[in-house]
């Protein structure tokens, strides 16, 4: 069978196999199976070999246990090197290593010196969490043994990325990126490696290079990171692959590009990089949605809207801005299908969309408090939104690319045909005050829904920067006599009163 993440043919697993054959016959009626094997005869006597001898299936966990352990770290189950070692411990790998030593790099001195493998179990766990932390996935104290998960070892178990493919990022995402470098350093993932080029699929790759990949191609069809990139832009603009082996590669990329593009939204979006969150999160959205985000937002309606009018609408670059304020009539001219015009002033209608108004109060003279309205301004339909519509509410200064707050906000059908609703938070504003933030609110899964308010501190007054303060006057100490009361003065093994207590 084609193995996409081997990168070519491979024989039947012998686990699958005795999987197959171990479903064999009817076991509430039958006291016997037959299963048949269908393989050439130079492969039989392995296969014969395998079922006779019955040999064991040795651990393959030690290739994976420093993403296993950050999941654990990351859950909180495991927060030292004492507790990793007991859940290690209950693993299939310690038991195979108490069985089988020499498989896993352990001599028979050290099985005699330490039968219960323990010296074993800690150098593995240590070298993985130093490298772990290495890639800033967590933090090991050596002192202590202690593990603390940071966020990106939170995401990157969240959405399974693997470790190797996490320094790959930490070493090719920058603050500053352009799409093609972006689609380049996912096709870098450690998830795709097995994907290997071929001879007999250059001419498709460079047909469609040519025809379905908008954004640049690094390194061409003949690298394996050039031909990735390319089935990644083939699988957006959902071109057709014919070659049966490049099918199963663009297939097997496909399952995982939208959760690794998801992860590095998330990177990026606790990083506070503003320009790299927006990119991702539209590119975000390009996949799920298989719709480049340069296309007209109308596209989204496809299966409504025909190819024509949407061809027209991008020809004549007409925003949704402008559609919004034009009638049908004016539609049905520009698009040449008159009868159409209602169709499309209608979906225009349906287009998620929000208005956002904010006041702001300052707390300090470093801290603001924003009351945000959210007010919806489209017609909810339940076969195009669903339930309910995620947006993500982003506080930026765009001057110096950095998001101060983010939120995610929840519109449910309920809301979206009441009365606005009231957000509150809090945020940071620095010395020297910039000229302005931005308040976003960008949909979760809609291409360019997205609204802006900006709030002007041109006219903000905040709090004076003296800190009011009593005097200290210059007054002669008092002795304790002056309390009046013998039992008073007793309580006190000092003869007089500091300035401070004179005073008062």
């Amino acid at each position: 069978l084609y193995d996409a993440k081997a990168g070519g043919w491979r024989d039947l697993g012998m686990l699958d196999v005795m999987q197959i054959f171990g479903r064999a016959g009817r076991p509430q009626f039958d006291k016997s199976g037959e299963g048949i094997i269908i393989t050439t005869h130079d492969k039989l006597a392995y296969y014969l070999r395998l079922l006779t001898s019955q040999l064991p299936i040795e651990s393959q966990f030690l290739g994976s246990l420093k993403d296993n352990l950050n999941a654990e770290v990351a859950l909180g189950t495991v927060t030292n090197v004492r507790e990793a070692c007991a859940w290690l411990g209950y693993t299939y790998l310690f038991r195979r290593m108490k069985t089988n030593p020499l498989v896993y790099g352990i001599t028979w001195e050290e099985v005699i010196g330490d039968p219960s493998m323990g010296a074993k179990q800690r150098s593995f766990i240590i070298d993985a969490a130093r490298s772990l932390d290495k890639a800033k996935m967590m933090r090991y104290d050596e002192k202590s043994g202690n593990f603390y998960c940071t966020e990106l070892g939170r995401i990157a178990s969240h959405f399974y990325l693997q470790y190797s493919s996490v320094e790959t990022y930490n070493e090719m995402l920058r603050r500053h990126m352009s799409e093609s470098e972006v689609i380049n350093m996912v096709a870098h993932s450690s998830e795709f490696e097995n994907i290997v080029v071929r001879e007999e699929e250059q001419d498709e790759l460079e047909t469609l290079a040519r025809k379905a990949c908008p954004l640049e191609v690094k390194g061409g069809p003949t690298d394996k990171h050039g031909k990735i990139s390319i089935l990644i832009q083939v699988f957006i603009s959902r071109a057709s692959v014919d070659s049966s082996s490049l099918h199963s590669d663009a297939q097997y990329i496909s399952q995982s590009l939208g959760r690794i593009m998801r992860a590095l939204f998330e990177i990026c979006l606790r990083r506070g990089w503003s320009e790299m969150t927006s990119l991702l999160l539209e590119y975000c959205k390009a996949v799920d949605r298989k719709i480049w985000p340069h296309l007209h937002p109308l596209r989204q309606f496809d299966r409504d809207i025909s190819p024509e009018i949407l061809w027209k609408l991008e020809e004549r670059n007409v925003d949704l801005d402008r559609l919004y304020e034009m009638e049908e009539n004016d539609i049905g001219a520009l698009i040449r299908f008159s009868h159409q015009g209602r169709l499309v002033k209608q979906y225009v209608g349906y287009f998620p969309h929000v208005n956002l108004s904010a006041s702001v109060s300052p707390i300090t003279r470093t801290v603001l408090k924003v009351d945000l309205l959210i007010t919806p301004e489209f017609v909810w339909k339940d076969r195009h939104h669903g339930m309910s519509q995620r947006w993500l509410i982003i506080v930026e200064d765009s001057e110096n690319d950095t998001i101060y707050h983010s939120e995610l906000f929840t519109l449910t059908k309920k809301m979206a045909r009441g009365t606005p609703t009231k957000m509150s938070f809090n945020i940071p504003i620095f010395e020297p005050h910039p000229p302005q933030y931005y308040i976003r609110a960008v949909s979760d899964s809609w291409l360019h829904a997205e609204s802006i308010f900006t709030v002007s501190f041109h006219n903000l007054t905040l709090p004076q920067t003296q800190i009011t303060h009593t005097e200290l006057l210059d007054l002669k100490p008092l002795p304790l006599s002056a309390l009046g009361n013998k039992a008073y003065e007793d309580l006190y093994r000092f003869t007089h009163f500091n300035p401070i207590q004179t005073q008062v």
